[in-house]
């Protein structure tokens, strides 16, 4: 509609990620295992931590969005929040507030307001017309009376008190999992990051994504896990769309005028759609490179036990690289379910020792490397040739920013 077209309204919804300190009482449960190559050694999590693992896990965990140690969703059923501040706006306000230390980051998810009304949610209920009765309170459920709102409303209710409780500025909708949601104070803590209920990022209805970090380093390491989590699900293409960068937003970019703010967004923005649509000609130069490499490589002569037995694969750490891309267009790159990018030399055959096929492949990612640089190693499994199996290699690429997700990074908050 022609008059939704303002400065001060928006056609898309964020949730935005902030620190979180997991010795809190704001904190929500965190699982055991927070996923492959999710290191978290520190109690403080960053908000792009927190971004990437829901981008690699593909989901939103709902939560009770505690504060003070109560909940601040009421009802029965957890939530995902978001707000509808435009995308300049937010920008602006969650670079402010983070600055101050209030509980805002300016890491988001952008979502089409439509698309994510299909999937279930809803803008949120400021105040009752009476003030609402609680059943139970402290730590615990909220609940409101069914007859003063429906329990399965009662998640979209924000409390409002002019001058004392107000949250209008943040503008919230709210998404409700009718999943079980495990108590941090009587259950034991998820196993595994995907066993908390959320919202699936790789749902059809959420088409059109997006993502908001600070520098094009952050940008990159982000675009690496959407490309691991569509190739991974053997998909052409991605929900996700772009990612933007605010780094490339200069000092003086217009952030107000309507006109000027689509402008200023899409320069700052990295498309994601040229990682999944190689050109031919480009194709055919990545595979060709490929192959020369490989041919220099086996001329190499590797001793090794000749009864050590297993596969043995090409492991490239950066998804976005060319030569990646075209293998993976050319269905020659298998990724592991930890997200490993896998490639095994056909012309080395199985029946040579693992140790040997080690150094060939090792070899080759040096060439690699130095020749077209792209970074890669090797993975093998000992006595079994499943690329699912417990590895079995002794050089792990540690320090990868772009395979590992690390919870306190500097410049990560």
């Amino acid at each position: 509609m022609s008059n939704n077209k303002r400065f001060d309204l928006s056609d898309k919804l964020i949730h935005f990620f902030r620190p979180v300190d997991l010795s809190s009482d704001n904190a929500f449960t965190a699982p055991e295992n927070w996923g492959p190559g999710e290191i978290v050694e520190n109690h403080v999590v960053s908000p792009m931590f927190l971004l990437r693992n829901a981008v690699r896990l593909g989901r939103i965990w709902a939560t009770w969005s505690m504060r003070s140690g109560r909940r601040t969703i009421y009802g029965p059923h957890p939530a995902v929040c978001f707000t509808d501040m435009p995308l300049a706006a937010f920008i602006e306000s969650g670079t402010e507030r983070a600055r101050k230390g209030e509980a805002m980051s300016s890491y988001g998810l952008v979502f089409r307001k439509p698309a994510l009304f299909e999937e279930g949610a809803r803008p949120v209920i400021y105040g009752l017309s009476a003030p609402p009765r609680l059943s139970r309170d402290g730590g615990g459920p909220r609940i409101i009376p069914p007859a003063d709102l429906p329990l399965g409303e009662q998640y979209r209710y924000v409390a409002y008190a002019p001058g004392r409780v107000d949250w209008t500025h943040e503008r919230e909708w709210r998404w409700k999992s009718v999943q079980e949601l495990p108590d941090r104070e009587f259950d034991l803590p998820p196993n595994d990051g995907s066993e908390i209920p959320g919202l699936d990022l790789n749902s059809p209805l959420l088409k059109g994504l997006g993502a908001i970090v600070k520098t094009a380093q952050q940008a990159e390491r982000l675009i690496h896990d959407v490309l691991m989590v569509t190739d991974r699900s053997g998909k052409r293409q991605s929900n996700f769309d772009f990612v933007i960068s605010l780094d490339r937003i200069k000092p003086g970019d217009d952030l107000r005028e309507p006109e000027k703010v689509e402008e200023t967004i899409h320069s700052a923005t990295f498309d994601l759609e040229p990682y999944f649509n190689l050109s031919a000609d480009e194709r055919t130069t990545q595979i060709a490179n490929f192959r020369r490499a490989v041919a220099v490589s086996l001329q190499q002569k590797h001793l090794g036990m000749p009864r050590e037995s297993g596969g043995c694969w090409l492991w490239f750490t950066d998804a976005r690289h060319p030569m990646v891309r075209a293998l993976v267009a050319e269905n020659e790159v298998v990724v592991n379910r930890d997200g490993r990018y896998l490639v095994e030399i056909g012309e080395l055959g199985r029946d040579r020792s693992l140790q040997e096929r080690e150094g060939v492949i090792k070899h080759l990612a040096k060439l690699l490397e130095q020749r077209h640089g792209v970074r890669a190693t090797y993975h093998s499994v000992l006595n079994s040739f499943d690329p699912d199996e417990v590895p079995h290699y002794s050089d792990p690429p540690l320090n990868d920013p772009f395979h590992f997700n690390y919870a306190h990074e500097a410049g990560d908050f």
